[in-house]
């Protein structure tokens, strides 16, 4: 019974009613109290289908299996109070020769792999000692009604190869049951005994005695005298073991006792290789790491990174201390190493290493400890230099405080270190003041020359500004064309004027840019603490309110801020409130001035008009309210209704008879700058049934200019439509005639301001003659517009102007008297 088909997998069970011998040969076998398991348990506490036994085939060897024994039914169901193998609780095991597993708390099972008679007998007598001697047939009759299958219980009979009561001794030893191979060869080198689980280790070992590698060279490598041993290691196969072997003189045999340990060699290899691939590793990482005694905080080595890092040698590293290269406070590092332990094992910290000669390096330290290196406590640093990441939030810093363009302080910036001198003011009882600051005709720089040279402008004039401040003055750059200074201690505000002169002295010398001579001038405005405001934003606010009232007293000037500046903003603020409820509440109204025929007085066109009547503050002027409402979206649900309420208004005048004529609209920057305007103008001329060709929509030269990439598009979309297009204060641009040229214009309107001072010298007479023979030129309806006198009215028609608009012929109109002008048909006065 040695070769591997002998060998037998024998379970002996103990529960409540008796103890049996189980062959197991089948691939599966069912255990609990249920009568239908394969394997029933006489235990109450013991589930109906508490475990499951499975053979598994030995990846090692093809002919050798094993059995795995699994909480639970095959489908995977629990037990109710679990197995337990060897004394642990488990959900599965693969068994090995003498384990215990028990079910429950009073059922268990021995676990047993025999391949002589001999073992076989010793379990049975173990059986017959612990039983109070039951007759033969008895055990078999119990045997017979546990397992239904009789295949599965195993006939017992005295073995014949039991001859004496020496062998018995020896079989009844713990060595039988021993889950380590035993073997005992006498000093010729035959085998003497092996203990089941050699037999089963070494299935080959008795066909090849001493050539097998746990015998061989057993006999010469060390002398057969009592007490001599040797401990060696033997690889057999894929496997590797320690073999204990002992020299017994009286009995004149070697005995082995051999144990696994090949699961311990292969950690041990991988240790090593995990080692000398963390050396390698850590030699070659490219963050710096080292290490540090943390007793005495000397540095014990470096690797390369580290090393090329500050400029040393590992030599002249391992002699510096961690103080020596670390830079910052000593206490607050010894602080923060002191804090690492179980519930903060490592930490990361922004430091500043000390590098050879003497400059620092910006480090990012992850900082550890252990203490498995060479019995010493140490602290480990891994650290990367982060040095460009400085840099680069440095300079994120900066650029969040600073303008792009003239690197300037910005307006957050200025606002945080007014609010400072503010509060140093208030300390000292000084006075401090804001001084705003705009470029007049800045705009015109940009749409004639470009942005580009407009940039270059600001770069220049930031530079000349800073010339004018004293020491410890402070400019900013608030936005687009606007500056601003804060002067945070001052004497009187006549400091201020003698700044604000100093300003318009240097910039008497025009800026020289690409051969461009440009003669800038500045408006100011200035508030003084505390008697302008006691905070930052009320300061800046009465500076900005300043500045605009030097503007709308004819700029390049200063002005002090006063109360009445604050009453007219707040004005402001509140038409912006009411613009919004305007539209609800229908106070918005049309009038219509009409466009006459000069040679007949007949009505040629209407032009539209947006007006609004408040409750309270009665007509608002379009200059006050429709800049307002420009800086809204407001200003395109306005234009839209006036769109809508002119086409319903003239097809009303076509119902009613009257010959159909043209109404014009004008179109606000906002309005102009939607993508969808062509769909909206669509809609309207849908809904009201009015031909698109009585809908005639005006932009001006500026409006034009300012949009030129959107108004192609629109442009040529309204076209489509069917909509005529008026090119308004036709002159006053610097790209009149590319404009007509691009776009497909059905009205030219002269601007007002050639109408308002002609007065019939030649250079007057020969522009408004140009632009009415640039007109017909492109055969385009030409109107001048501002007509107020009779003057005006005979030299039009002396070069031979057709059409024309102004108060000569009305003022704006509303509906009920323009349709009063329709019906009359005509609106000359001379």
């Amino acid at each position: 019974m040695t070769n591997p088909q002998e060998v037998r997998h024998i379970l002996v069970i103990e529960d409540q009613k008796s103890r049996r011998i189980i062959s197991l040969k089948d691939e599966t076998y069912s255990i609990g109290r249920d009568p239908n398991c394969a394997i029933v348990l006489y235990d109450r506490q013991v589930s109906r289908h508490h475990a499951t036994l499975v053979q598994v085939a030995d990846l090692e060897d093809s002919d050798r299996y094993f059995y795995r024994v699994v909480d639970g039914d095959s489908q995977g169901k629990r037990s109710t109070n679990g197995i337990s193998v060897n004394g642990k609780r488990c959900l599965s095991h693969d068994l090995k020769h003498g384990d215990l597993v028990w079910f429950g708390n009073k059922s268990k099972a021995s676990y047993h792999i025999i391949s002589t008679a001999s073992e076989l007998y010793l379990l049975k007598a173990g059986e017959q000692a612990e039983r109070p001697k039951p007759p033969l047939a008895n055990f078999s009759r119990d045997t017979q009604s546990d397992d239904i299958d009789a295949k599965k219980t195993i006939a017992l009979s005295h073995p014949s190869e039991l001859a004496h009561q020496k062998d018995l001794a020896r079989l009844s030893s713990l060595a039988e049951f021993s889950p380590n191979p035993i073997i005992e060869i006498d000093f010729q080198g035959k085998i003497n005994y092996l203990n089941p689980s050699a037999s089963v280790k070494f299935p080959d070992l008795q066909e090849r005695q001493l050539e097998h590698p746990i015998l061989k060279d057993i006999l010469t490598q060390s002398q057969c005298r009592e007490g001599t041993s040797l401990i060696r290691e033997v690889q057999v196969d894929r496997e590797i073991f320690e073999q204990h072997i002992h020299y017994l003189i009286d009995n004149k045999v070697i005995r082995s006792y051999i144990f696994d340990v090949t699961k311990y060699k292969k950690l041990e290899v991988g240790f090593k290789n995990s080692e000398e691939r963390y050396k390698f590793i850590v030699q070659r990482a490219s963050e710096g790491i080292f290490l540090v005694d943390a007793q005495t905080k000397q540095i014990i080595e470096a690797n390369p990174a580290y090393c090329n890092l500050l400029g040393y040698s590992p030599e002249e590293l391992s002699k510096l201390t961690l103080y020596d290269i670390v830079g910052g406070d000593r206490e607050t590092l010894e602080g923060e190493l002191q804090q690492i332990g179980s519930d903060r094992p490592h930490f990361v910290a922004e430091s500043e290493h000390r590098r050879k000669d003497g400059s620092f390096v910006s480090v990012e330290a992850n900082i550890s400890r252990t203490d498995n290196y060479d019995n010493k406590e140490i602290f480990c640093f891994a650290v990367r230099d982060i040095s460009e990441r400085k840099k680069s939030q440095e300079m994120l810093r900066y650029q969040a405080f600073h303008d792009a363009l003239t690197n300037l302080p910005n307006r957050t910036q200025f606002t945080k270190q007014l609010a400072a001198a503010i509060d140093n003011a208030k300390q000292q009882e000084q006075l401090m003041a804001v001084m705003f600051l705009d470029l007049d005709s800045f705009k015109n720089v940009n749409d004639t020359l470009g942005h580009s040279i407009g940039d270059r402008l600001l770069q220049n004039f930031s530079q000349r500004l800073g010339s004018c401040v004293r020491e410890g003055d402070i400019i900013a750059r608030w936005g687009g064309d606007e500056f601003t200074v804060l002067l945070p201690k001052i004497r009187s505000a006549d400091d201020t004027v003698r700044l604000a002169q100093r300003i318009f002295d240097v910039l008497k010398k025009p800026f020289e840019i690409d051969k461009h001579q440009l003669n800038i001038k500045t408006s100011i405005g200035i508030a003084v603490y505390p008697q302008d405001g006691e905070d930052a934003e009320t300061l800046l606010k009465n500076a900005d309110a300043a500045l605009y009232r030097t503007k709308d007293l004819g700029r390049n000037h200063y002005q002090f801020y006063n109360p009445n500046m604050t009453s007219e903003a707040s004005l402001i603020v509140k038409l912006e409130t009411l613009l919004h409820q305007a539209l609800e509440r229908k106070e918005f109204y049309l009038n219509y001035q009409p466009q006459v025929q000069l040679a007949t007085g007949e009505v040629t066109g209407m032009e539209a008009l947006l007006r609004w009547q408040h409750p309270e503050l009665g007509v608002v002027s379009p200059a006050k309210f429709i800049p307002l409402a420009e800086k809204t979206d407001l200003m395109i649900h306005i234009g839209k209704w006036a769109i809508e309420t002119a086409c319903e208004q003239n097809l009303a005048w076509q119902r009613a008879g009257l010959p159909p004529i043209p109404i014009s609209v004008n179109l606000s920057a906002r309005e102009l700058k939607q993508p969808n305007l062509a769909e909206v103008v669509a809609r309207i001329v849908d809904k009201t049934g009015l031909d698109p060709q009585w809908l005639e929509l005006e932009i001006t030269e500026v409006r034009l200019r300012e949009n030129l990439e959107v108004a192609q598009t629109t442009l040529r979309d309204l076209q489509n439509l069917g909509v005529r297009i008026a090119l308004d204060d036709f002159g006053t641009g610097f790209s009149s005639l590319g404009y007509l040229k691009q776009f497909a214009f059905r009205t030219l309107k002269i601007d007002r301001t050639f109408i308002r001072d002609l007065r019939g010298n030649p250079q007057e007479r020969g522009i408004i003659s140009a632009a009415i023979a640039l007109g017909r030129g492109f055969n385009l309806r030409v109107v001048a517009v501002g007509v107020e006198t009779q003057q005006q009215l005979d030299l039009l028609r002396s070069l031979q102007c057709e059409q024309a608009q102004g108060y000569w012929f009305g003022r704006p109109l509303s509906k009920d008297e323009a349709t009063q002008l329709l019906i009359g048909g005509s609106a000359s006065r001379g």
